[in-house]
Order: structure tokens, then C-alpha cells, then sequence
């Protein structure tokens, strides 16, 4: 039975060129007319287009650095540009043919190959920096090596040339069209549709927990305006959207409401006609009217005159089902007029913005995941369906529980899953291969067949440059958090994100990530009071055919107990805490990055024979110092070592020249070496841990001291958090840092007030600061800054300040501010409730008043106030019609205030009231029933009190 739950809410005539945005590049194909294609095929199309990239900055340096292998590069250039025009028909139709399959592997395990040879010419040939008779003498002798470097290159190229041309012959075996021609293979459709028949015709005893949901769209449907109106049913795939709607659409009262009914299920490759044509079809069928002789030579006008004149009279309803665009509706809506007769259009869809883009929307249904109880009931029905009541017998309720909580509520994989066990024996070790072996199950198991294909469509309609970065959460652990900056910060330095102008790659990966949220392949865990994701995961069966098409396509492999074959060249790896250490054998020459989520892998066997590592990721790993063989790892752009027990760093490492991130937070570095100096390519330094001492509920910040000439890392977009103690020069140093968006600065003292504002007056792209006095008495003056960072969107002050700096209130777009240890004499709601976009405000010991007090319509966008240890405060005022999107107050250690805000009864959108270390006497006059003020505070949803 299936349990419905939901809430409402070049090839030699063609001329390639690059566009202007990429990093990757698109690799635009431009025809003899001008048209530019853009091509977007997943990941051996990703695999050359990104040697592409590189082969053409090869060929736009100078002959004296190619010396004679410039000719060998732009014959291998040509041999993939032909390849690559073949790879969309390969790719498409190598999901049902072994050989090609095969075929499409060898193209990307070339161009990988090839990316390694190129990449590792790149970085040893570039021109190194200095001057002086020292540099020409350097810069002679690596000339000298340079010719033999360059002869081992060619030899190189002419194996990848012999190679490319090999692979590229064998394709006439298989009958590729290139990408200018259209592909007719219909198996796509086939595969498709398929899957979809069965959720058309369940039988009703097999839906269960349907009728709740059913009346309250039919509801929708038969009810409210008479104008044209549209439902959405949203949820990622698997859900139950079409069963529901099938079963509204086939139900009494919509039979009887409306005159006309249709049914459309849309293609993702739909066409207009097509769609037209079934639409008409469906309501003359219905209607048992007879259908035109000539509809299939009908076209697109006579189709939709037609269809509007059929409907002109007509109370209508039609169902779009499946829809992946919101062009396959725009490409048809004309054919559906509003004639005020209360017509209705239902839409099924995996995108939870699709609504926003549809006019006449009225309501949006989202169907959520079955909850743990109502799955169990479900599971059992089909796992132990030849058991007395469908009982799971005592022996394999564990291992049952554990099978469904990777199904995590998806009422198709329950029935599937539950269907293939019910064919296997009662026996727990039979069951556990399930459990332990679902990847393969779902691949090759004809009862997970159509479970796979549902799920596998979303992923199939990404475009490439989603794909590789939705492939690459296979990296994850099962059930790991995963933290939106975390994520970003991999796909940049992975090359996943294209530059975009007018955007900084940070800005384009949260839209790539946003994409994916909205495609349903993401599941958002938190988000945060500025409507950004926090944390989000993968649910488990998406994880299981992401790994597994990781693994196939030798993208990413998981250290996780079996055995990784020396024929496999795997490109990155990850291992997760259970993996056990990775084997003592296993060379890894060709892996490109290396995630640890392990706090007990020791890598006793060190990084030698990693020598192409470029992303290094050793969060929480057991490292004591900084081992001495990571100096060698020439290529590596990411270096993380949060959560490490390392306290310094080695002077060599400058030698890292192509490190962009450098992340050392909550280790123990608190000195950084000169060579760090040298880290030209540096976009972030982040160092800093917390303690508890100042005060028992904010931790104090540590962060690290800098050395002379850091202003030279010109490229630092973030930079945290430094101390600068008594050196002025290093304050004045940070102004030359114009790229920064994030700085932090600790241990500032009054006198160096006058060079604090001078780098800031320089810093105009500024989006975040944290500023820190060298103790909670020490005051900080910014009377001197005479420009502040316009785009200010998060500032921390924590320092003494005689008032409130008149600056502040006109940052147009800070949305976040916490002052702590101010001090105020002044009322700081007072100053500060006209800022347009401010979301939180923290005050921490930062007024020394009496009394708090807002105006009606201050503080239109906060959403958290926070009050914490305000020891004078007595009263707070929040007048009618102030905040009014307020969602959290805390009021922590305000040890005389007498009782809950006055009109905290208006804060209609309050849901939570956090109390820390407040007098009992306080606490009493809020308690249920017997407190004075319940009656004002009862309206919020949670109040918490410690």
C-alpha cells in the first residue's frame, strides 16, 4: 500500500570559442550563421571541456614557453574537439549499452590523463617571481631542466594523441550522431514513462492515508473564485504527487463539477504540439466526443484555436503532470482561456519555486516524507505481507528498522523495498545484504528498477555544471550536516562554479546550491534568520545512487572497508569515520583531492605518493604537527586542518604557491611563519578558536599574530582573525588588502583608533567585520572614519565605546549587528530601529540604562533580539506596530528587569522566548495560569527557562 502524507505550504566546420565567463569555461560552439550553442553534458563532456580549457591557455602563451610542443598541443586540441562532438549521443545512450558505456569511460579517463600532464606543465614552467644576478642564475639553471621537461611532455602528448585517435575510431562502431545533429533514440521516453504507469493505476486498497489530502484538494479544485486558478503539488520524486492527483482527478466530485477533463503528462524533452495535441485529445475523450481526423496534422495556432473554443463555455480541468520547466506551460497556456467558469489547472512538479513563475497560482501543496510510525505500518504491510498481519517477526525488527531508515519516509522506495524482501527469506544475515548492499540492489534489481529511475530523473535533467556538483555530496558521510560554506568553498577550489560577472564565485555557487534545494535533491535541515541554507544533507537513497555513479564514472570513491583495485585511478577520495585506514598498498598517484571526515585515521603513511593532490581536507584528524611532507604537494589550492591539535607552522610553507584556502580554525596556530608572505594566490586565511573567560555564556575569540608584509596577499577575500596587539604598523598593513569581504581583528587598543579607521576607510568592499578592543575596558574611537564600508552586512563590536558610532545607523544593508561590552549610556534601540535591513541584534553588556524602548514601525526586519547580562536594565517598551517580523527573544543575566517586554503581547510572529539565569521572581510571573503576565506571553509557541 502506498501512504500519502503532505502539508500545505571544433569539429573541422565548426569554430569553438570561449565565452566570457568560466572557470571552467562553457565551451561555446559557434556555427558559420553566429548561433552560439551552449553545451551542458555531464561528466566526460566536463572531463574534456576542462583539457579544452587548458589546452587553450597553452596555446595563447608565448612559442619561447612552449618551445617545440606547441604543435603536439594543437593536434591534441583538434582530436578532442572532434571527440567531444559525439560525447551528447554517447552519453545519452550509454545508460543501456555496455559498450558504449565503456566507450564514454575511456574518453574521460583520457582527458583526465591528459588534464595531469597539462596541469603539473603549467605549474612547473610558470615564470617564478624575484629579480637580481641570484634570480638570473636560478632562472638559468631551471632553464636547462626545462628542456628535458619539455621533451618528457612530448613524448607525453604523443602517447594522449595516440590514445584520443584510438578511442575516436572506435566510435563508428556504434553509430554516434554529432552534437549539431538530432538525436531519434526514443528509449529515453521509454525509460521514462515507464515508471509512471504504475503510480497512474494503483488500486485503492493499495493507497492508504490518502482521503485527509484528497478532500482538501478537491476542496481547492471544486471551491472559491470563479476565475482561472492553479494548484501545485511539489515534492521531490517518489512521494506519492501523482498518485494523489490521479486520484482527486478520477474522484466523484470532480467528475461532477467540471465539464471538461484532461490529463497531460509532460516530457522533460516535451514539445508544444504534442502537448497540445493530448490535451485536446483528453477532454474530447472524456466527453466521448468524436476526435478530428486531422489532429496529428494539426499545428501549434490550429491546436490552440481549437482547444480555446472547445473550453470558451466550459468549467475545465486539466492536470500537468511531472512538469520540469516552466516553459513547458508558458509554450501552452494561450490554449487555455479564462472564461470566469472556475476553471482549474493542477500542475505536479519536483521544483518548489515552479509556482512562483505560474500567474494564477492559488495554492501550493508539498508533500513531505511519511513520519517514522505511519513508514513502519507501511513497510510491514509489504515486507511481511504472508505473515499473520503483516507482523515483522522479533528477529529482524532491527535490521527492518535500520532498511527503512534509509528509505527516510519515500513511500516508493518503502513499497519497492519492502516488495524485494518480501521475495527473500526471513533471515537476518539475508536482510543485511540488502541493507549493506542497496547501491547494487538498486542498480541491478529488477524490483528496484522503476524505484531507480524516479529517483535517477532529477539527477539526469541537471545540467553538467550541477551535476558534477551534486555528485560530489557523495564525498559526505551518511547523515553528516552539511554546511553551506563547506560546501561552497569545495566546489570553488574543485573548479565546479563558473565566474559570472558582476557576482563573486562564492555568490554563484549559492545559486548553484539553491538550484539543487529547489530541484528537491537537496534537503534543507536549518536555515538561517536571513533565509539562507545553513545546513543541509542528502536523503539516503539519492546518496546511494550518487556513490554509486561516482564510483563508475571514477569521480569520487569511498574509503570505506572494501578493497579499491590498482587498476582503479581514483580522483579524489574520502573517508569517513568507520572507513578503517586506507590500504598500506595503495599508491593514489592520480588522485586530485582527499577529504577526511575521520577523527581516527592517522595517515601513518603520509601524503608521498599523492603528488597531484590539489584539495587536502583533514578536519578532526589525529595530527599533532604539521607533517613535513605536505610542503611537497605543489598543486594543492585547499589546505584545511580545522579541529587539528597542530600549533605552528613550518617556514616552507611557501612553498605551496597555488594555496587559496588556507583554513587552521580551532587549532592551536597561533603565530604564522613569514613564508606565508609568499602565498600569492591566498583568497582566504581563517585561524581563530574560542574560550570561555570574559563572561559565562559568549566566548572569547583567539585568534593569530601576523607577520610584516601580509599586505602582499592581495587576493585575500577573508582574513581571520588577527591580532595585532601593539603593532600599528600591521594596522595600517591590513589596509592594502582591498579585496577583503571578512575581516577580523583582535586586540586593539584605544590609541590605534586613528589607523583602524585608515584601512577602513580603504576597504569598500567590506561585507563583514569583527572588531575586538584588547580588553573589555578598552575603548575604540572611529571619529576619523570618514567612509565606511557601504555594504556592510555584519559587524561585531566588542570593546568600550563612549557612544554609539553615528555610522552605524547608515549602513543601508547591515543585517546583522552584536555589540558587547559597550556600555551605553544612550539607548541603542533608539539609534538603531530606522535600519532598513537589520535581521539580528545582539546587545551584550553594552548598555548601561534603566530602561529599552522602540517606536511603532522600528525594526521592520528583525527577526532576533537578543538582551544578554544588561545588569541596570529595568523595563523594556516595544510600542504597537514595532518589529513586526520578530520570530526569537532572548533575554539572558538581566538580573533587575522586572517582567516580559511591554507589548510583547503585539509580537504576533513570536514562537520562541529564551530565558537564561534570570530571577526566579521573574520566572513567576510568567508561569501558566498563576503568573500576572502569562496571559501576554501565551500566544508564543515555545518559552524556554534556565
Amino acid at each position: 500500500m502506498l501512504k500519502i502524507v503532505a502539508v500545505v505550504k571544433p569539429h573541422p566546420q565548426l569554430q569553438y570559442k570561449t565565452a566570457t565567463y568560466g572557470s571552467p569555461k562553457f565551451l561555446a560552439r559557434e556555427n558559420r550563421s553566429g548561433l552560439v550553442i551552449l553545451e551542458q553534458e555531464a561528466m566526460a563532456m566536463i572531463a574534456v571541456q576542462v583539457v579544452l580549457e587548458k589546452l587553450a591557455s597553452f596555446v595563447a602563451e608565448e612559442t619561447r614557453f612552449l618551445g617545440g610542443v606547441r604543435g603536439g598541443i594543437v593536434e591534441l586540441q583538434d582530436d578532442l574537439y572532434s571527440m567531444k562532438s559525439f560525447l551528447q549521443d554517447a552519453e545519452e545512450r550509454s545508460e543501456s549499452d555496455q559498450g558504449l558505456r565503456a566507450w564514454v569511460k575511456q574518453v574521460r579517463d583520457v582527458a583526465y590523463d591528459a588534464e595531469d600532464i597539462l596541469e603539473e606543465f603549467m605549474l612547473r614552467f610558470a615564470p617564478s617571481p624575484g629579480s637580481g644576478f641570484t634570480h638570473y642564475l636560478r632562472n638559468s639553471y631551471r632553464s636547462i631542466r626545462k628542456l628535458s621537461a619539455r621533451h618528457r611532455l612530448a613524448v607525453q602528448l604523443q602517447s594522449i594523441k595516440a590514445r584520443v585517435r584510438a578511442i575516436s575510431e572506435r566510435r563508428n562502431a556504434f553509430s554516434l550522431n554529432r552534437i549539431d545533429m538530432p538525436s531519434t533514440s526514443s528509449a529515453t521516453v521509454e525509460n521514462w514513462q515507464a515508471p509512471r504507469i504504475a503510480a497512474l493505476y494503483l488500486d485503492e486498497a493499495d493507497v492508504v492515508g490518502i482521503e485527509n489530502p484528497k478532500h482538501l484538494l478537491v476542496s481547492w479544485l471544486v471551491e472559491g473564485e470563479e476565475k482561472l486558478s492553479s494548484i501545485s503539488v511539489v515534492g521531490m520524486g517518489g512521494l506519492g504527487k501523482t498518485t494523489l492527483v490521479k486520484k482527486v482527478y478520477d474522484s466523484h466530485p470532480i467528475r461532477r463539477s467540471f465539464d471538461a477533463h484532461s490529463w497531460v503528462t509532460v516530457s522533460k524533452s516535451f514539445a508544444a504540439t504534442e502537448l497540445l495535441r493530448v490535451a485536446l485529445q483528453g477532454f474530447l475523450v472524456t466527453a466521448n466526443e468524436p476526435v478530428p481526423d486531422n489532429l496529428q496534422s494539426m499545428t501549434d495556432l490550429q491546436l490552440i484555436d481549437f482547444l480555446r473554443n472547445y473550453l470558451r463555455r466550459r468549467r475545465y480541468v486539466i492536470v500537468l503532470d511531472d512538469v520540469w520547466n516552466v516553459n513547458a506551460w508558458e509554450t501552452i497556456r494561450y490554449a487555455f482561456p479564462d472564461c470566469n467558469c472556475g476553471s482549474r489547472i493542477i500542475f505536479t512538479t519536483r521544483l518548489s519555486n515552479f509556482a512562483e513563475s505560474i500567474e494564477n497560482t492559488s495554492h501550493v501543496y508539498e508533500l513531505q516524507a511519511l513520519p517514522e510510525n505511519e513508514a513502519w505500518t507501511l513497510f510491514c504491510m509489504k515486507a511481511f505481507r504472508g505473515e499473520h498481519k503483516a507482523v515483522c517477526p522479533p528477529e529482524l525488527e532491527e535490521m527492518s528498522r535500520n532498511i527503512l531508515k534509509k528509505c527516510e519516509g519515500l513511500p516508493l522506495a518503502i513499497v519497492a523495498i519492502g516488495g524485494l524482501l518480501s521475495k527473500k527469506k526471513n533471515e537476518g544475515l539475508e536482510w543485511k545484504k540488502v541493507h549493506d548492499c542497496l547501491a547494487t540492489e538498486l542498480k541491478s534489481n529488477n524490483d528496484l528498477e522503476s524505484l531507480r529511475r524516479i529517483l535517477q530523473l532529477s539527477y539526469d535533467d541537471l545540467p553538467y555544471y550541477l551535476k558534477q556538483c551534486y555528485l560530489y555530496l557523495s564525498v559526505f558521510p551518511e547523515d553528516y550536516l552539511i554546511k553551506r560554506m563547506k560546501m561552497i568553498r569545495l566546489w570553488i577550489v574543485e573548479r565546479f562554479v563558473e565566474e559570472k560577472p558582476g557576482f563573486t564565485m562564492e555568490e554563484v555557487a549559492e545559486e548553484y546550491l539553491n538550484e539543487l534545494v529547489n530541484r528537491n535533491l537537496i534537503q534543507v535541515v536549518e536555515m538561517s534568520y536571513f533565509n539562507r541554507v545553513k545546513t543541509c544533507r542528502v536523503h539516503d537513497l539519492m546518496r546511494e545512487i550518487i556513490q554509486m555513479k561516482s564510483r563508475e564514472e571514477s569521480f569520487v570513491m569511498i574509503a570505506n572497508g572494501t578493497r579499491i583495485s590498482n587498476n582503479e585511478k581514483v580522483r579524489r577520495l574520502s573517508i569517513h569515520e568507520n572507513s578503517g585506514e586506507v590500504q598500506s598498498d595503495m599508491r593514489f598517484p592520480y588522485l586530485w583531492s582527499l577529504l577526511s571526515f575521520s577523527s581516527h585515521h592517522s595517515f601513518e603513511h603520509g601524503f608521498r605518493n599523492y603528488k597531484l593532490l590539489r584539495v587536502l581536507n583533514l578536519d578532526g584528524a589525529p595530527l599533532y604537527s604539521f607533517l613535513p611532507e605536505l610542503i611537497e604537494l605543489i598543486h594543492l589550492r585547499y589546505l584545511s586542518l580545522r579541529w587539528t591539535m597542530i600549533r605552528e607552522l613550518p617556514e616552507s610553507i611557501r612553498k605551496l604557491k597555488y594555496l587559496e584556502i588556507l583554513d587552521l580554525k580551532r587549532t592551536f596556530v597561533s603565530s604564522l611563519p613569514a613564508g606565508i608572505t609568499q602565498l600569492t594566490c591566498l583568497c582566504q586565511l581563517r585561524n581563530y578558536r574560542h574560550s570561555f573567560q570574559s563572561s559565562l555564556f559568549f566566548p572569547d575569540t583567539h585568534g593569530m599574530r601576523v607577520p610584516s608584509g601580509i599586505g602582499r596577499l592581495t587576493s585575500l577575500q577573508k582574513l581571520g582573525s588577527v591580532e595585532v596587539n601593539e603593532d600599528y604598523e600591521l594596522v595600517r598593513e591590513l589596509g592594502k588588502l582591498t579585496s577583503l569581504r571578512r575581516l577580523g581583528i583582535l586586540k586593539l587598543r584605544e590609541e590605534q583608533g586613528m589607523d583602524l579607521c585608515y584601512t577602513l576607510d580603504r576597504l569598500k568592499h567590506l561585507t563583514a567585520l569583527y572588531l575586538v578592543s584588547l580588553n573589555k575596558t578598552e575603548s575604540l574611537q572611529f571619529d576619523s572614519l570618514s567612509s565606511p564600508p557601504k555594504y556592510l552586512q555584519r559587524l561585531y563590536l566588542k570593546c568600550s565605546l563612549p557612544a554609539l558610532p553615528g555610522w552605524i545607523a547608515s549602513l543601508q544593508y547591515i543585517s546583522k549587528l552584536v555589540l558587547q561590552y559597550s556600555n551605553l549610556k544612550s539607548d541603542p534601540l533608539k539609534a538603531l530601529q530606522k535600519l532598513p535591513s537589520l535581521v539580528v541584534l545582539e546587545l551584550r553588556q553594552a548598555y548601561a540604562g534603566e530602561e529599552l524602548c522602540c517606536d511603532p514601525s522600528g525594526f521592520s526586519k528583525l527577526k532576533k533580539l537578543g538582551l544578554h547580562e544588561l545588569d541596570r536594565l529595568r523595563r523594556i517598551r516595544i510600542a504597537e506596530g514595532s518589529m513586526p517580523g520578530l520570530e526569537r527573544l532572548d533575554i539572558t543575566a538581566c538580573t533587575v528587569l522586572e517582567t516580559v517586554p511591554d507589548g510583547i503581547e503585539n509580537l504576533k510572529n513570536i514562537e520562541d522566548l529564551v530565558l537564561w539565569s534570570m530571577p526566579s521572581t521573574f520566572i513567576k510571573t510568567i508561569e501558566r495560569y498563576r503568573g500576572e503576565d502569562f496571559r501576554r506571553v501565551k500566544h508564543i509557541t515555545t518559552i524556554t527557562c534556565d
